[in-house]
C-alpha cells in the first residue's frame, strides 16, 4: 500500500460512520507511525497522551471549534484508551 500523508489521513477521519470505520482508522494510524514516523510530533506515549490533553482543552475553547463535547460518550473514549494498555 502506498504511504497516506498526513492530510489524507485527516480526511479518514470525516468517513467514520461505525466502529469498523474506527478500527479501520486506528490500524491507519498505528501504520503512519511506522511508514511516516519524522512526520510524528509526538513519538513517545507520554507525549501523545499529553498532546491529545492539551489538545482537547484548546480545541474546546477555539473559535474553530466544531465538536459538540457534551455528545462525547467519555467512558467509552477512557476504556479504548485504558485498554490499549493492558490488552494484548
Amino acid at each position: 500500500m502506498r504511504e497516506l500523508k498526513e492530510d489524507s489521513l485527516y480526511k479518514v477521519i470525516e468517513k467514520i460512520t461505525d466502529k469498523d470505520s474506527f478500527i479501520q482508522f486506528l490500524n491507519l494510524l498505528a501504520r503512519d507511525y511506522v511508514t511516516n514516523q519524522p512526520e510524528w510530533e509526538n513519538k513517545s506515549i507520554i507525549d501523545f497522551i499529553k498532546a491529545m490533553s492539551s489538545w482537547t482543552e484548546d480545541f474546546s475553547a477555539s473559535p474553530a471549534n466544531d465538536i459538540d463535547w457534551d455528545s462525547l460518550d467519555y467512558k467509552t473514549l477512557a476504556k479504548i484508551l485504558y485498554m490499549g494498555k493492558i490488552y494484548e
